[in-house]
């Protein structure tokens, strides 16, 4: 039999190196949770806009288009103008530390020098426009690690927000149902 060596934590590595290099390949994983749903307001809310807080400019786009194209689903109107509902959007990112590195002959840097390691979080909240009651919230999260020369894939970024949408909105009234 083989000399095998092991290395605390290197399913994991293997875990976190297949997922940031499968951003090229495949949707990147976001979590996501839900933690207050829903009032009972929801059912009469058919339009709503965005408010923004501290969310890069690049990201604003993207968030804004998935958000609508799976709140579209559900019966709801993006608007710039007048809206039954706020949904506002803040990004908050934590740094963490880089991982520990692991002298095994198997390994290798994919990128010199070194990278920056954080979470990035987007906090989702829906208030009613004119009481400012809440509706709904929930969240979304990503870990990143960014090397020197790491640029996002704007496509399969796209593709995993709105898989991300789909899931966090998946428990929200359906308008659809009431419009008919």
């Amino acid at each position: 039999m083989a000399n095998r060596k092991t290395v605390p934590g290197i399913a994991f590595m293997a875990l976190a190196i297949l997922a940031g290099l499968s951003a090229c390949s495949s949707l990147p994983g976001i979590a996501t949770d839900v933690s207050y749903c829903c009032e009972a307001g929801a059912e009469s809310i058919y339009t709503y806009r965005i408010e923004f807080v501290d969310v890069p400019e690049f990201l604003k786009p993207m968030l804004r288009d998935s958000a609508a194209t799976v709140l579209a689903a559900k019966g709801l109107e993006y608007t710039e103008g007048d809206a039954h509902a706020i949904l506002q959007m803040t990004y908050v990112d934590k740094t963490l530390e880089e991982e520990s590195n692991y002298d095994l002959e198997a390994w290798e840097k994919v990128a010199p020098g070194g990278g920056v390691r954080f979470i990035a979080e987007v906090l989702l909240e829906i208030r009613d426009a004119v009481s400012g009651e809440r509706i709904w919230s929930g969240s979304m999260q990503r870990i990143h690690n960014v090397y020197e020369g790491s640029y996002m894939h704007d496509e399969p970024a796209k593709a995993a927000m709105r898989q991300a949408f789909a899931e966090i909105f998946a428990g929200y009234p359906d308008q659809t149902e009431t419009m008919r």
